[in-house]
This record gives structure tokens, C-alpha cells and sequence, in this order.
């Protein structure tokens, strides 16, 4: 029942990050992308079926407020926590340096497949979706230069670990 609530005050907490907050610490429109670093922690830390689970909740909640295709960041917030969690015994996610780099890889296979999707379901320019290669690699860059901070955070707060050195795999 802890965890539970742990992960609801999580979400919650990165919901009100993502939506309410980043235009207060966005540059020209442009702010990291939260969700997407929790997500992937989640994975690194906890496993396939955490991330996936966060990731498809982020997804919906996010899509329901959105105009864009729906259910597109459903599928790439899911798809990125199965990816996380899949290559968690491979990487050292308290290193600065694997942070960013697979933040960095993170997003690009986010807007690689935001892209892709809108290329098989052109939405008639009806959406608010703009793919352009300046926009989209400024948001992958700053997203991953947050990573470090946001995983610092996570681990310092210590609310989702198990008892001491445990994770749910």
C-alpha cells in the first residue's frame, strides 16, 4: 500500500511538472520532458513492468489533455518504459554521463517514433504537431541535460525502493 501511494504521489508530482510548470522553466517554448525521464528511471531502476505501466498511465493522461493523434504518446511512453526496463542490468544509472546518454536515446526514439506515426496518419495539418529538426533536437538535447538532476532527485527521495537494495524486477 506504500508503494502505492508513493507511485500515485509520483505521478501526481510529474503531472503537475510537465503540464502546469514547464512553461514557467521553458526557453523559447522549449522544456524538458519529465515524463519521459521518470519513465525511463523507473525502468533503469525497477523494471519492464513499472516503467510500463507508468509510462501507459503518463501516455493517456497526456493524450486526453492533448489535440494531437490520440493515443500516439500512450504507445511511446510505453514503448520507451519496455525499452528502459529491458536494458536495466546493462547500464550504471547513478553515472552522470549513462544519464544522459540514455535520456538522450530515449528521446530521440520518442520523437523518431512521434514522427513515424504522424507520417502513417497524416493528420491534415489539424494538429498542433510540428516535426522540424531544430525544434525537435533542441527538446532531446535539454531533456537530457535535465536527466541528471530529475535522477538525483528520485534518489535522494527514496520513496519507491523496496527494503534496502531491492527493486521490483
Amino acid at each position: 500500500m506504500k508503494k502505492l501511494i508513493s507511485y500515485l504521489f509520483l505521478y501526481f508530482v510529474f503531472c503537475m511538472l510537465q503540464f502546469f510548470f514547464g512553461r514557467y522553466i521553458s526557453v523559447y517554448g522549449i522544456f524538458p520532458n519529465f515524463i519521459l525521464i521518470f519513465v525511463v528511471y523507473l525502468g533503469l531502476s525497477k523494471g519492464i513492468i513499472n516503467a510500463q505501466l507508468m509510462g501507459f498511465l503518463f501516455g493517456l493522461t497526456w493524450d486526453v489533455f492533448s489535440t494531437d493523434i490520440f493515443g500516439i504518446r500512450t504507445v511511446m511512453f510505453t514503448a520507451i518504459g519496455y525499452l528502459a526496463g529491458r536494458f536495466c542490468k546493462d547500464f550504471d544509472r547513478e553515472k552522470i554521463f549513462t544519464q544522459i546518454v540514455i535520456i538522450f536515446f530515449a528521446s530521440t526514439v520518442y520523437w523518431l517514433g512521434f514522427g513515424l506515426i504522424y507520417f502513417i496518419f497524416p493528420d491534415n495539418g489539424n494538429c498542433a504537431f510540428s516535426f522540424s529538426i531544430l525544434s525537435v533536437s533542441s527538446k532531446i538535447v535539454v531533456t537530457a541535460m535535465f536527466a541528471p538532476l530529475v535522477f538525483y532527485i528520485l534518489e535522494k527521495m527514496d520513496i519507491i525502493r523496496g527494503p534496502r537494495g531491492t527493486t521490483d524486477r
